[in-house]
């Protein structure tokens, strides 16, 4: 009996830590058997138990540092367990450091352990598998699948904005935002699908968001295959979450299972965005399952009236019982949920009632035949309340006075008033008011949405481009706006008909106007730009003959006759919209449109848009002046939130940055879904180099469901400025995918890639950016150089023939200079060469080089480049030695180096190389921009003229001869990264000059310390071959060196300040740099052999006692 409740102490142990057995036995052994097979039964019935019913996210998952320091987390060899995400029925997860990668990653491990059953390993290896086999930037993706003593796990990617499900937390999103949301993870889950994975669980709490709100589906625990998987699960046993399982999954019919659940999962994850609640959830699991296989879901407008219709229907498409009536794939699901953010038709319709009667029926027909009869019993007490019928009528008569009233209202603009009197009509009527009624009802509201919606035309047809405001109001708009509220539109009838149709309508006047708008568009087609003109014609037949040249298609194609038109415009003509349409046409036409604008303003000082299209017309011209007539519009109509946010834009241009963040925050406290404004805030903000209040600016824009090529344009500037390169590359490929025509985007991720040393990648936006700027230099500057970086010499000399052509005559001194240099990295041919120097001749005679020093001296060292180029070698040395010697770091000295060569001076020519080459880092990832592709380019060029030997050594078949000789190779394996050849090259010159080493500077050293250290650890392009002695050697050297040059500082530390400080920068640095972590950080000194680790050890020890010696002085 004692043995029994030990044994059960043991098992409680388990169950309540991360503990083996073998840890909760320690102090009794003898237990351990039974504790082992007790703890593997547990462990089966626990899986078969999860895959029943999944247990919920672990909470503490949004506080991992909480639970980091309950238990000693495990060790596994090559990453650093920091914290606990969160624990599941099959595994946990932590935070974890991949030590080599300095990568921060996700790491699961099953939670048994080494006690795992068969089935739990499967499965747990499946999920790895499922994952790592698919690539898409929303689906979390798995780095490295490894078993750590018996202990199964693999690392993915961490998400560090937590789960949907925290998120949401019961609160219903907008209808934009949950759109945008499935439509992302709909189109995630369709490229699992083409990858034969089916994930079976999908729910908020598997859906983690990074920072900047990106959705990425996690936890494929339970996915399958969809063809030849082996069950894992027991029959009849339903997987997944009862809240978000299909009713075929929830019936544990696992074969039925497909594609289909994922869609009714992605539709109870949209149903859940917009209400806030799943649509089915019980008190218990059991009640939950039977909902979800026997009732409907409640109709989410219900629960959240805002909901458009359009969006309902596709949820409850998703939500269908029967897999066929779904959608039939989730990129169906993804088009239809994109069609609605469009404000495009959807497929989807909704259920007739007489189907859903129907299928009612079916499945529940003796209720349904109950249900008859008492309708038939109930059919003859109708009779009896016939005589209340004469009581409504009254009410039915003001009702119809009320209506008569809003037409009048209408038809003389009062829109505020006929608004009032429609919601008295619909006050007055009851449940089911007559027919007649609900159709004026109906086309009183759609009649009242045509004038907002016409009016929204109105102002936001125009798109702000980089040097001008397009103004181009959209033929599609209109053709919807009219067809929405039940107007014909071009094309579908005769033109008398829909002539009719306007002219009765009590907003005649309003849809004139639009007409006259929807007419001045660009549309292509001509037949439909004179129907609408026909109809416009016939609706109103008492047009002026002024008006009637306004409509004669004729007029718009002839100059003369558009001019005369113009200059006889009345500006008090009554129809004002007709009067503005004639800037478009005066701008199509070469002419001024101000004058005109201007006199129309001052004949209408009061109206809104006669003020509004003058601040427009003024924007670029005189944005000042510009601000005056915004002020003036937001005065008439101070919700106009799209012309607060130009007036922002004009106050930014007026160089008013403070006043505009102030008016670009306005209108998105306004209306926080107006992407144009969000983004131009956040543009504005990062501009001024306030990048964390434009980071935190785009996050709050995410939130709100906006997703713009602007945004992530600015979010990937503003990570850029934070040395987030590779963040920043992310987005603004995500801005370039939204708007593939966004230059800026182009430009800042060539930038990104450029930073990272992406060379090759670099290259496709900047071949873009040139194709849509092919004349400004800007553009230019830097291309030349890195196609000869690559390797691209046809793609250089073509670069260089278009530079000679554009800007060989260049003005402009800085793009002389920058011009001259690039197309003089190569030999040419001689026309080519003689208009170069004649460029940079040219540009030295015009330079006052008293003023601009630096810049002369930039341009000597173009004109030594020249003098060697044309073999004049004597003036090339003696530029090279001059005052260019001070400009672009080792280049002079690599051209000097080339020149001496030249002359015969192979010596002296090996000494500058070898200068040259330990001046500068040549590591690629420090390579940033021209200057660095320049920098390698020469120093290539100057390798294989001056060293004859480059490729035998290259080869492993040369051995140096003589220190400069070393020096000079420094350059080729430092960028190549051939670390162990480095190491004997540092080796070899340090033997054969014991003074050497003293003799570099701090950053020379550290370089040959780095190269030992990397060596010695197995990184580098050379090391694969590297026995473990010869690894030992070169961590020996870099630990002598470090003695050495600890001894060094301990000998020149007087006590002064200066020298501590001295002390304490470098022995600081080396604390830090990552290049020294494989002889620094504890879990990779556990590595090596326990001499070696100890003598590290002491080092460190040393430098972290010399270091708190100097704090102590202070």
């Amino acid at each position: 009996m004692l043995e029994d409740q030990r044994i059960e102490q043991m098992m409680d142990a388990l169950i309540d830590s991360l503990s083996t057995p073998e840890e909760v036995c320690s102090d009794c052994p003898e237990l351990l058997p039974e504790v082992r097979e007790r703890w593997q039964r547990l462990r089966i019935v626990q899986a078969e138990v999860n895959a029943l019913f999944p247990p919920p996210s672990d909470e503490s998952a949004s506080n991992p540092t909480a639970l980091s320091n309950s238990k000693t987390l495990p060790h596994i060899p090559g990453y650093e367990l920091e914290a606990i995400l969160g624990r599941g029925g099959m595994g946990i997860v932590f935070r974890a450091k991949h030590l080599r990668l300095n990568r921060v990653v996700a790491l699961k491990m099953a939670l048994a352990g080494a006690y795992a059953a068969p089935n739990e390993r499967e499965r747990f290896q499946r999920e790895a598998e499922a994952v790592a086999g698919l690539r898409h930037a929303n689906i979390v993706q798995v780095y490295d699948v490894g078993d750590s003593e018996g202990q199964p796990y693999f690392t993915m990617e961490f998400i560090g904005g937590g789960s949907l499900a925290q998120r949401l937390e019961g609160t219903p999103q907008s209808a934009r935002a949950s759109a945008v949301l499935v439509e992302t993870l709909a189109e995630a889950v369709q490229a699992a699908h083409e990858s034969g994975i089916v994930h079976r669980d999908l729910k908020p709490a598997n859906v983690l968001l990074t920072e900047d709100g990106t959705p990425k589906i996690a936890d494929f625990g339970v996915a399958r295959r969809l063809e030849g998987e082996t069950r894992l699960t027991l029959s009849g046993i339903a997987v997944g979450t009862p809240s978000y399982m299909a009713p075929e999954q929830a019936t544990g019919n696992a074969l039925a299972v497909g594609p289909a659940a994922d869609t009714y999962a992605l539709g109870a994850i949209l149903y859940e965005l917009l209400t806030g609640l799943p649509p089915f959830k019980a008190e218990s699991v059991a009640e939950t399952i039977q909902n979800v296989i026997a009732q409907d879901p409640i109709p989410p407008s219900r629960l959240n009236s805002k909901i458009p219709r359009d969006l309902e229907t596709i949820c409850l498409k998703c939500l269908q019982k029967e897999p066929r009536l779904r959608y039939e794939s989730a990129g169906a699901l993804a088009k239809d949920l994109h069609s609605f953010h469009l404000g495009e038709a959807i497929s989807a319709r909704p259920e007739s009632l007489l189907a859903k009667m129907a299928r009612k029926v079916r499945r529940r027909p003796f209720l349904f035949a109950a249900l008859g009869l008492s309708i038939l019993s109930t059919f003859f007490l109708v009779g009896s309340g016939l005589w209340m019928l004469s009581e409504r009528a009254a009410t039915y008569q003001a009702a119809e006075a009320d209506l008569n009233e809003m037409n009048e209202l209408l038809k003389n603009s009062s829109w505020t008033e006929a608004r009032a009197a429609l919601e008295r009509a619909k006050g007055r009527l009851g449940e089911r008011p007559p027919v007649r009624l609900i159709q004026r009802l109906e086309r009183g509201r759609l009649n009242l949405e045509l004038v907002d919606r016409l009016d929204a035309i109105r102002l936001e047809g125009f798109v702000m481009r980089e040097d001008s405001l397009d103004f181009k109001p959209s033929d599609i708009a209109y053709e919807n706006a009219f067809r929405q509220a039940g107007l014909v539109v071009p094309g579908e009838v005769d033109t008398d008909v829909a002539a009719s149709q306007i002219s009765s309508s009590p907003i005649k006047s309003l849809l004139l106007a639009a007409l006259d708008q929807w007419a001045a568009c660009r549309i292509k087609n001509d037949n439909r730009k004179e129907w609408l003109i026909e109809v416009i014609r016939k609706a109103d037949p008492e047009l002026t003959s002024w008006r009637t040249r306004v409509n004669d298609p004729g007029i718009w194609k002839d100059d003369a006759a558009l001019t005369k038109l113009i200059d006889t415009a009345p500006n008090t003509y009554p129809s004002l919209p007709v009067l503005l349409l004639l800037e478009q046409r005066m701008r199509e036409a070469g002419k001024d449109p101000l004058p005109f604008l201007k006199s129309v303003q001052q004949a209408h000082p009061g109206d809104f848009w006669a003020n509004t299209r003058l601040a427009r017309a003024l924007f670029q011209s005189d944005p000042r002046e510009s601000v005056r007539f915004y002020q003036a519009a937001l005065g008439i109509r101070p919700g106009a939130v799209v012309i607060r946010n130009e007036l922002a834009g004009a106050l930014e241009l007026s160089e008013r940055k403070e006043e505009a963040v102030a008016q670009f925050r306005l209108a998105v406290d306004s209306v926080p879904t107006f992407a144009s404004a969000q983004t131009n805030l956040a543009t504005i903000l990062s501009r001024l180099g306030r990048h964390d209040e434009a980071l935190e600016r785009v996050q709050l824009a995410f939130q709100q469901g906006i997703q713009t090529s602007g945004l992530y344009r600015v979010l990937g500037y503003s990570l850029m400025a934070k040395e987030r390169q590779d963040d920043a590359e992310s987005a603004f490929r995500r801005a370039i995918k939204l708007n593939p025509g966004d230059m800026w985007a182009q430009d800042g991720l060539r930038k990104a890639l450029i930073h990272q040393g992406k060379f090759e990648e670099a290259s496709a936006p900047w071949k873009m950016a040139l194709s849509s700027h092919p004349s400004e230099h800007k553009y230019w500057y830097g291309y030349a150089e890195l196609c000869l970086f690559l390797g691209q010499e046809n793609e250089y000399c073509s670069a260089r023939r278009e530079l000679l052509e554009k800007f060989g005559n260049d003005s402009f001194s800085v793009t002389a200079e920058r011009t001259a240099r690039a197309c003089l990295l190569l030999q040419s041919t001689e026309a080519e060469r003689k208009q170069t120097v004649a460029l940079i001749d040219k540009t030295l005679r015009e330079v006052d080089r008293s003023r601009y020093q630096q810049f002369y001296a930039s341009l000597l060292f173009v004109k030594g480049l020249a003098e060697y180029r044309e073999e004049r070698f004597e003036q090339a040395i003696s530029t090279m030695r001059g005052d260019a010697s001070g400009v672009l770091g080792p280049a002079p000295r690599l051209v000097l180096a080339m020149a001496l060569h030249q002359r015969g001076l192979q010596a002296e020519a090996r000494k500058t190389l070898a200068d040259a080459i330990s001046s500068h880092d040549w590591r690629s990832k420090n390579i940033r921009d021209q200057d660095g592709w320049i920098f390698h380019v020469l120093r290539r060029e100057a390798e294989h003229l001056i060293l004859p030997n480059l490729a035998a050594f290259l080869n492993g078949k040369y051995a140096p001869r003589d220190n400069d000789e070393r020096l000079a190779l420094i350059g080729v394996c430092e960028f190549q990264n051939r670390t162990h050849a480095l190491t004997k090259l540092y080796d070899d010159a340090f033997a054969a000059n014991c003074e050497l080493f003293e003799s570099f500077d701090e950053r020379q050293r550290l370089f040959a310390i780095h190269a030992s250290a990397l060596a010695g650890i197995g990184r580098g392009s050379d090391t694969s071959v590297l026995t473990e002695p010869e690894r030992i050697k070169c961590r020996k050297l870099a630990r002598l060196w470090l003695q050495d040059w600890m001894d060094s500082l301990s000998k020149s530390t007087t006590g002064t300040p200066k020298s501590r400080e001295i002390l304490r920068r470098v022995y600081t640095q080396w604390k830090k740099d990552p290049d020294l972590s494989g002889i620094r950080e504890l879990a990779e000194l556990e590595k090596l052999p326990e001499v070696e680790r100890k003598e590290f050890v002491k080092i460190w020890e040393t430098i972290d006692k010399a270091l708190r010696d100097v704090e102590r002085s202070k």
